[in-house]
């Protein structure tokens, strides 16, 4: 698994706009309204896991989804 063990830092505006297109896609695939509670809670988890490090795309959906 990709991990960062860097110190916390702000993320970037191409960082926002990779999970953007990583949400994206996972709401499609999954068929997922892109309002709504289980739209939110994706969305959080995905952010979540990239803040705890997890780099490898692949990995992030899986375990988005897995989580959920």
């Amino acid at each position: 698994m990709e991990r960062r063990d860097e110190p916390s830092r702000p993320i970037t505006t191409a960082e926002v706009d990779m999970l953007g297109i990583v949400f994206d896609e996972l709401l499609a695939e999954y068929c997922i309204p892109n309002e709504g509670p289980e739209a939110e809670d994706l969305a959080a988890r995905v952010f979540t896991l990239y803040q705890s490090g997890v780099r490898d795309l692949e990995l992030l959906k899986t375990l988005a989804i897995r989580r959920g």
